[in-house]
């Protein structure tokens, strides 16, 4: 059955397996000195698509704060100004702030958010990532998203239960 009109609301109410194969998306930095860095990823991302997981990585540095930012964005900033005016993956979640807001954690962990189901409109950007290094410190951080499309087609025996 075509479900392409269906709206976003009832789609998400289909089982997990209705969605497809799921895909990791990942930008990773390794930065020196005391500016920002950023990475984007290599691919677009699908117009809407489901989030299932957020994967955040670091190797910590000497002090062990990872401070990052998440966006979605078409092109690799270059700035802090032009990351801030990017639209954030994750709307409230960090610490308050403008733009995307910057994600703290203690480093030399893998942190996994699991279970997010959470859909996502991305009008086919990618996924960016700023890496925020303390001064004179050097250090690794990694995040990633699991993702899937959004399902255009069901057995109709779904419907029938």
């Amino acid at each position: 059955m075509n479900i392409s009109q269906w709206p976003i609301s009832k789609i998400m109410q289909l089982p997990d397996h209705c969605f497809g194969r799921r895909h990791l998306v990942s930008v990773t930095k390794l930065h020196i000195g005391a500016s920002a860095g950023w990475d984007i990823s290599e691919l677009a991302l699908p117009e809407i698509m489901v989030i299932w997981e957020l994967i955040l990585s670091s190797d910590g540095g000497e002090n062990g704060l990872v401070l990052m930012r998440l966006a979605l964005g078409d092109q690799l900033p270059t700035s802090v100004a032009q990351m801030t005016a990017l639209e954030p993956l994750f709307n409230g979640f960090g610490l308050q702030g403008l733009g995307p807001r910057t994600i703290r954690f203690t480093g030399r962990r893998d942190y996994t958010i699991r279970n997010l189901r959470m859909p996502v409109r991305t009008s086919g950007r990618r996924l960016v990532l700023e890496n925020i290094p303390p001064p004179a410190e050097t250090y690794m951080c990694s995040a990633g998203i699991v993702i899937s499309s959004i399902p255009k087609e069901i057995p109709d025996c779904l419907l029938y239960q």
